[in-house]
């Protein structure tokens, strides 16, 4: 980086800078670096208009995403994925980061540029700061959300692009984004009921759609994967958009991290996407009895005696797995 392209491009110099940082920083293995951005961004989030060097922090956070998700990405989806159902991980930083990568993952499918990717990513990290604190609460509360914490949801699209204008951000592509990332095909979303949305836009609700809905919450179980991917699917198709296919094809019906049985009776857990989207690789962890197997054992579900018969929902599953441990056995 030379000292005229620096003047020149501030951003690429921050973006160049953070690079260096979560090298140094950062351990590179998905079972460690996932849950440490998780702590920086969920810090961040919570700080809202009061963060210190917002633009900065989040920088080391994208370049993190990048960096860990690049070559890695079955083992980024296996570390969030079970995150998302492990109370211990504030849901919001959490939902963010899986958001993000799917925006990632989905990007290049979609024909996305480079400036459309990076303003993606960037509004899948922030799109909640205006409810941060409430959304980690709702995930935890076993009451529905009040009248006030209603309202909250409708406006914190636009009090978060107010939120983020006062952390200085201008970026009128990564504010419009936010400001619209509950806004509907079908004019049915909100804050303004709008219609006519592009494919950035509409990537960026269904990745927060569907991290939302296969997420487990003590209100409710998370909806079963395969069911959550078909939907999206059929809702792209009755409105023309072939995004839900390219959903379907990049994440597969069972993504890593979520607990599938077996036509072995054996309970697995997904550690890879498959050739097809109902074939994926897994870790038989449970034997037909329900007991821990000693070493899980992998399991190929495009072979017959192996194909995977039903999900499993998390809160079915008595195990805990060592993420890093089991990934190590791939």
């Amino acid at each position: 980086m030379t000292a005229a392209t620096t003047d020149t491009d501030p951003q690429a110099a921050l973006a160049d800078a953070a690079r260096l940082e979560v090298r140094a920083q950062l351990d590179p293995s998905p079972a460690e670096a996932w849950p440490a951005l998780r702590r920086r961004l969920a810090m961040l989030l919570q700080e809202g208009a009061q963060a210190k060097d917002f633009r900065k922090r989040l920088a080391f956070i994208e370049a993190g995403v990048r960096l860990t998700l690049e070559g890695q990405e079955d083992d980024s989806l296996f570390v969030l994925v079970q995150m998302l159902s492990d109370r211990s991980y504030g849901y919001c930083a959490t939902h963010a980061l899986t958001s993000a990568i799917t925006c990632l993952m989905l990007a290049p499918l979609a024909k996305l540029d480079t400036a459309d990717t990076d303003a993606l990513l960037r509004a899948a990290l922030t799109m909640n700061i205006a409810m941060a604190a409430m959304q980690d609460q709702l995930a935890i509360q076993i009451q529905p959300a009040s009248e006030a914490q209603k309202q909250i949801i409708l406006q914190h699209p636009s009090q978060g692009v107010e939120l983020l204008r006062q952390l200085g951000v201008d970026d009128a592509r990564w504010l419009g984004l936010v400001a619209d990332h509950h806004e509907a095909p079908d004019g049915s979303g909100y804050p303004l009921g709008k219609s006519t949305l592009d494919t950035a836009q509409q990537l960026l609700r269904m990745a927060d759609i569907f991290i939302a809905r296969i997420s487990p919450r003590v209100s409710r179980r998370g909806l079963m994967p395969n069911v959550a991917v078909g939907n999206l699917y059929l809702e792209a198709q009755a409105q023309s958009n072939s995004l839900g296919a390219l959903f379907a094809k990049q994440m597969g019906m069972y993504p890593p991290g979520t607990y599938v049985r077996l036509k072995s009776e054996e309970t697995a857990v997904v550690v890879r996407r498959g050739e097809r989207v109902n074939t994926p690789v897994a870790l038989a962890i449970a034997d037909p009895d329900g007991l821990p197997l000693t070493t899980p054992r992998k399991r190929d579900t495009q072979q017959p005696g192996y194909s995977v018969q039903s999900p499993v929902a998390p809160e079915d599953v008595k195990i805990r797995l060592d993420k890093a441990r089991l990934l190590k056995r791939l």
